[in-house]
């Protein structure tokens, strides 16, 4: 009674640990799946990594939802998005709205930034007629410019660029980033885009709150102006689609699952008392699991958590195998005595294989290692110290689950073969694994995760090809230990894509370089503006001002990024350390970028996706090597504990339920990624829980106690793991897919492997 007090305490404490660190913000909830991946790998110093990068590029997508309105009526369609912008901006989460045309203001901060360098900054067009001998031309330009009702230069931009070579770099500029930010007008209808930048942090209910507004908001317009046509674009867009419909499945299997694990153990004890034991136990172990990844982490991923309590599910296995023995003579206390080794092999044979995957040089596999070793001491505990509390409810042997139970042992007791049979089959299991497990090829393409709503997939699509915004993310990486040098090799790679931006196979590119030109660029462009502009027209220019002009120095201060974090802060990310980025929109041919940039060796083009599935592989890898690392260990430790044959046989059965979840996953078209490898962590955890309570139970008075409660064990998990294939999101099925396969392989090989030659079941029918 002592003990079950302290350790009471001790579940307090730890749960009051926990909300108190997450209440107050002391430990924060990442949902952000690339928030904590690719946090292990190298980096040079002052380089960021790949992995890096792309989460710094999607972050600031998803900062970003598109709207793209259409009407027959160019003006209505103005107004109407004048309306929408006033809306929308109201909406909490909202940070601005930009519509075509609006530069927020910042025009004067951009000419203040570039006015005292317009000498050396010049549009392509420009440069090519200076450099071709068509200097006229551009004077020509100047005094039409000058002579125009419309000119907007002052004394100031005159004196600073008399020759008004600034406008047109700005233009070039524009022409640059590609098209977006303009009314199209197609097929009598008119297209306007619509861009809401967000606050950070809208993600969970805040994000959902928004996208709530947003879908009424456009609802509203839709019944107002029937004409108005509404699409729309955006990460949050599809986020929130995706989780209320993981959320959805995820609800309603974790009902059906409760109700059926609650209905199981009613109809096998009729008492609600061992239904509550059960959930103490599991209860426990969700807090030791919370309070340890609250203790040891600053951040605690979502992945973390969720797969963290999924492995903890286990804990009902240790629950089941109590509850099920009969009181003894002593009481209570006889009931944990008999299963005391069983439920002590297997933890320990899922604490080595959490320690394994400890090991790994990932923090996301780390936390849910914590998170798992904690939470099944922490069960093991609660079996130990307060499960003894529960009055004891005996099995009723004409209950429907022992009938099933028993009919089942009856049928299986004709397929109990020799043990050197058996041994002969173990030994092909364990050799079968390693081969199938290399053969079987792994996929980890995140695209395949998730199952995208097909209207928001059209959407993103028609809103890509009409205003040419949205696409496929990816960008370019330039690396070198000098500034200028990555600008001259961005101003190359510039140059080399261009083609491609003509060809539509890139649809926009926004570079450091556009926004600040190398020295040596700046340099070249002052030498042809002073000697083939200055000179020859700077004389009749002042006599047709009657202003002085100042001829450009080479030794005059030049542009560097540095000075323009203030004027223009979104071109701040695309410098980075000792690595720049051109950002690439639209990319519809990945090879043919690929190809264009093989002459460059410090450039190169990087696809979040791939950069993101490239991390899950090596995360599954590292899954993989935990894995056989722990069945190693487990078939030294069972040839140690029962001799080698046995000891082989015994650990072929957790050995056999992976073979088989990998097969049958194949078969039945799951990929095999990170998230179904850590899904055979589970059923090899259970599986050896299955085979080492029958190995050490199977003695004759507590034998048929054994088989019953894995067979319970059995039920409850595959309630649990295995209605997941149901789901319709194909990541949470193929998790759910692998999990059943394997958890019933397990079952099946337990008892086959662990029964004795002359097997006698309650009928007394003997084999």
């Amino acid at each position: 009674m002592r003990s079950a007090f302290i350790w009471t305490i001790c579940l307090v404490v730890m749960a009051s640990f926990s909300v108190w660190q997450l209440t107050t913000d002391r430990t924060q909830l990442d949902a952000d799946f690339l928030s904590l991946i690719g946090q292990e790998q190298e980096r040079n110093q002052d380089g960021i990594s790949d992995i890096d990068a792309v989460r710094a590029l999607l972050r600031e997508n998803g900062r970003q939802a598109i709207l793209m309105l259409s009407h027959t009526d160019r003006d209505q369609l103005e107004t109407l998005a004048e309306q929408l912008k006033t809306e929308i901006s109201q909406i909490a989460g909202t940070e601005n709205v930009t519509l075509p045309g609006q530069s927020a203001g910042r025009l004067e901060d951009v000419r203040g930034l570039y006015g005292p360098y317009a000498s050396g900054l010049l549009s392509d067009s420009d440069r090519t007629a200076l450099a071709n001998g068509q200097a006229d031309l551009l004077y020509q330009r100047t005094l039409q410019q000058l002579y125009s009702p419309a000119s907007s230069f002052t004394s100031t931009t005159l004196k600073q660029d008399p020759f008004l070579l600034m406008p047109e770099f700005l233009t070039g500029l524009a022409t640059k980033l590609g098209p977006g930010n303009d009314i199209v007008t197609k097929n009598d209808r008119s297209y306007l885009p619509l861009i809401v930048s967000l606050q950070s942090g809208q993600s969970g209910r805040h994000a959902q709150n928004w996208v709530d507004q947003i879908n009424l908001i456009i609802s509203d317009a839709h019944q107002n102006s029937p004409e108005l046509n509404i699409l729309k674009t955006g990460q949050i867009f599809f986020a929130v689609n995706e989780a209320a419909t993981a959320k959805s499945d995820v609800q309603t299997i974790a009902l059906i699952a409760t109700l059926g694990i609650a209905i199981m153990i009613g109809l096998t004890f009729f008492s609600p008392l061992p239904l509550i034991g059960a959930i103490v136990v599991v209860g426990s172990g969700l807090i030791a699991g919370a309070a340890a990844l609250t203790a040891f982490f600053g951040t605690i991923h979502a992945i973390a958590l969720v797969f963290g309590a999924t492995m903890i599910g286990i804990s009902i296995d240790y629950a089941l195998h109590f509850l099920v023995v009969p009181t003894g003579k002593t009481g209570s206390d006889d009931r944990f005595k008999a299963i005391r080794s069983g439920l002590g092999l297997g933890l320990l044979t899922s604490v080595i294989g959490f320690i394994a995957l400890a090991l790994s040089p990932t923090s996301l596999l780390l936390q849910i290692a914590i998170y798992s070793i904690a939470g099944l001491l922490s069960a093991y505990c609660s079996v130990k110290f307060l499960l003894p509390l529960f009055p004891a409810r005996k099995v009723r042997t004409n209950s429907p689950i022992t009938v099933i139970h028993n009919n089942l042992m009856v049928a299986l007791s004709y397929v109990v073969v020799s043990a050197r049979l058996r041994l002969i089959a173990a030994g092909l299991l364990i050799a079968a694994l390693p081969v199938t497990a290399y053969l079987v090829p792994g996929h980890d393409d995140i695209r395949a995760l998730g199952q995208s709503n097909p209207t928001l997939v059209s959407d993103a699509g028609t809103i890509s090809e009409t205003l040419g915004l949205g696409g496929s993310p990816a960008f370019i990486r330039i690396d070198g230990d000098k500034a200028q040098e990555r600008l001259e090799t961005s101003e190359a790679v510039r140059q080399a894509i261009s083609p491609l931006i003509a060809d539509g196979k890139i649809q926009g590119a926004m570079a450091l370089s556009d926004f600040v030109p190398s020295i040596a660029r700046q340099k070249a462009n002052r030498e042809l503006v002073r000697n083939n502009l200055y000179q020859p027209f700077a004389p009749e220019l002042v006599e047709a001002l009657q202003i002085s002009i100042n001829t450009p120095d080479l030794d005059d201060p030049y542009l560097t990024a540095d000075k323009v974090g203030n004027a223009l802060p979104e071109v701040t990310n695309l410098q980075t350390g000792t690595s720049d980025i051109i950002r690439l929109r639209g990319v519809s041919d990945g090879c043919a970028v690929a190809k264009v940039l093989e002459p460059f060796d410090d450039a190169r083009l990087i696809s979040p996706t791939e950069t993101i599935s490239t991390q899950f592989a090596e995360y599954r890898y590292w899954a993989y090597v935990a894995l056989g690392s722990v069945l190693l260990i487990a078939l030294f430790l069972a040839s140690i504990r029962y001799g080698v044959k046995k000891g082989i046989r015994i650990f072929s059965a957790p050995a056999g339920a992976i073979l088989f979840a990998l097969l049958g996953g194949t078969v039945l078209g799951v990929s095999i990624s990170f998230f179904t490898t850590m899904a055979m962590f589970l059923v090899f955890a259970i599986g050896a829980d299955y085979v080492l309570f029958l190995s050490e139970g199977n003695d004759g008075e507590h034998a048929s106690n054994t088989q019953l409660a894995v067979f319970l064990s059995l039920i409850s998990s595959v309630l649990a793991f295995g209605l997941l294939a149901t789901s319709s999101v194909p990541l949470v099925s193929d998790i759910g897919t692998v999990i059943a396969i394997g958890l019933v392989g397990a079952w099946f090989l337990a008892f086959w492997m662990t029964a004795p030659n002359k097997l006698t079941t309650k009928t007394g029918r003997g084999n």
